[in-house]
């Protein structure tokens, strides 16, 4: 594969529900991503979505629409906060000549993460 023709893929709603599945499965369950009083005392609106849950939503997306075998390395940086209720969407992204990414936004077109997508048989391969 060496073209990175990779269409926007909506992400399902971010339940509470499926931030307790994600916390559990991972077993981070750090007060800042399930206890909403301990994230109004931290200052936030609400709990916040895990870096790793909103990598995988990411991730999920590349492995759709490629297959698990076709990513060599995805290279995320978050950009801002995710909260239930969130609706995200990940897009492609050009970085440079070489540099393929995805840019996820929320409903109000926030980018929270961006990534560096490396594909078998792409240019970047070693």
């Amino acid at each position: 594969m060496t073209d990175f023709e990779f269409t926007q893929a909506p992400a399902p709603t971010i339940t509470r529900e499926a931030m307790r599945s994600f916390v559990d499965g991972v077993g981070d369950a750090n007060p800042v991503h399930t206890d909403p009083e301990f994230a109004a005392k931290a200052g936030l609106p609400d709990v916040v979505v895990q870096a790793s849950h909103t990598t995988a939503i990411a991730l999920d997306a590349l492995v759709a629409q490629f297959g698990a075998d076709a990513i060599l390395n995805l290279d995320v940086r978050l950009r801002g906060p995710v909260f239930p209720g969130d609706d995200l969407t990940v897009s492609p992204v050009s970085f440079g000549e070489h540099d393929r990414g995805v840019e996820v936004r929320n409903q109000r077109g926030d980018v929270v993460a961006t990534g560096i997508v490396i594909l078998r048989g792409g240019p970047d391969e070693s």
